[in-house]
């Protein structure tokens, strides 16, 4: 939770950045987009780091990144210390995420739901950073200073806490000769039809999560006229809330069923949030965004869960950093398209090409499950 406030913490500060160091939106967007093009390489080339290390180290290792990452942030007074700053700690999240999600469910076994803690978790982090950063942005006299010194304190708070963890790899790799950096990540080949709806899923729903984080601010600017750094925090922060209580109210739902359902609702939201600035509402963006916060909360647990029980023991850091690659894929490439098709047509079109092309790929995801049903049903 601590790790992934830090990657959400720096959104309501790019339209600050971006008056003090005069870039263009596009420009913004790339800062943005930066980020997860440096976790998606990360997660391919060190997907497994932590299967071989272990969980602990990788974890550390993570924490030490992003804390210089944040030292960066701090004195960033240039596109290219922004950029810099943007990729470290896109380095550092992948690291965490998929070490993190295969610690919990090591340490849980059957104990306790470990998909379900980590989604949580995941979810009440990158909601916690932007609303953090949001309200010390508007109430402070440093709001480019004083979000980051907190995130540091987060991030040792973080390594304190991984310190008196058990580690659960057994026979971790200490040298590195015996460490193997190749990029081995993918799904074993008969788990790969019961991969791809947990996977299109993950993407649809961070796809939502991407647009929120990276354009509420130009959002609200541009077309509801609010300049408020604390009501930027605060939408972004009632998306993650409403999917952090969607995940914790329905447990009683099978895995397969919470995916469906998640799915089912991503369709509405993407009409309200189109909706939102045709009419220039901030009502309709709330109702959008407790709409969409529960679509994610139900699709994204549903999602790892599924994947959770498909990955084995031996791999199963490497089958969460491909699930988590589509997560990482879906939340940058989506509000990339975006800014581009703004910058060449209007605003309104490209949110509305991208509310038609995230609700195919729902769809698409929900016929994928249901037939892959029909074809298991007589086995």
């Amino acid at each position: 939770m601590l790790m992934f406030m830090g990657a959400t913490l720096p959104g309501p500060l790019y339209l600050i950045y971006r008056d003090e160091l005069h870039f263009s939106q596009v420009t913004l967007t790339l800062i943005y987009a930066v980020y997860f093009a440096s976790a998606v390489l990360t997660a391919f080339f060190l997907g497994r780091l932590s299967d071989q290390i272990g969980r602990r180290a990788a974890i550390l290792v993570a924490i030490a990144v992003s804390l210089v990452s944040t030292i960066v942030f701090v004195f960033a007074d240039s596109i290219d210390l922004l950029f810099l700053a943007r990729i470290m700690s896109g380095f550092a999240i992948p690291l965490a995420a998929g070490a993190g999600t295969a610690w919990v469910a090591e340490l849980c076994e059957d104990h306790c739901a470990g998909a379900s803690l980590t989604a949580g978790f995941t979810l009440a982090g990158l909601g916690l950073g932007p609303f953090l950063a949001g309200n010390l942005a508007q109430f402070t006299a440093e709001p480019l200073t004083f979000p980051f010194l907190a995130l540091m304190g987060l991030a040792l708070t973080a390594a304190a806490i991984t310190l008196l963890m058990p580690e659960t790899v057994k026979r971790p790799v200490r040298r590195l000769r015996g460490l193997s950096l190749r990029p081995r990540i993918g799904v074993p080949r008969p788990l790969i039809p019961a991969f791809i709806a947990p996977a299109i899923t993950a993407f649809a729903v961070f796809a939502l999560l991407g647009f929120y984080s990276a354009l509420t601010p130009s959002l609200l600017e541009q077309a509801l006229h609010l300049e408020s750094h604390a009501i930027s925090g605060g939408v972004v922060f009632e998306l993650y809330a409403v999917a952090a209580f969607a995940l914790a109210l329905t447990q009683w739902l099978s895995p397969r069923a919470a995916m469906l359902a998640g799915l089912a609702l991503l369709i509405p939201a993407l009409a309200l949030l189109v909706l939102a600035p045709r009419d220039h509402s901030l009502p309709i963006l709330l109702l959008g965004a407790a709409v969409g916060g529960a679509a994610v909360g139900l699709g994204y647990r549903g999602s790892l869960q599924l994947v959770n029980a498909l990955a084995p023991p031996t791999h199963r850091a490497e089958v969460v950093s491909t699930f988590l690659m589509f997560c990482y894929l879906g939340v940058s490439l989506p509000v990339v398209g975006i800014a581009l098709l703004s910058a060449a047509t209007t605003p309104l079109l490209a949110e509305e090409s991208f509310a038609g092309v995230i609700a195919a790929f729902a769809l698409i995801a929900i016929f994928t499950d249901l037939g892959l049903g029909r074809l298991r049903a007589p086995a």
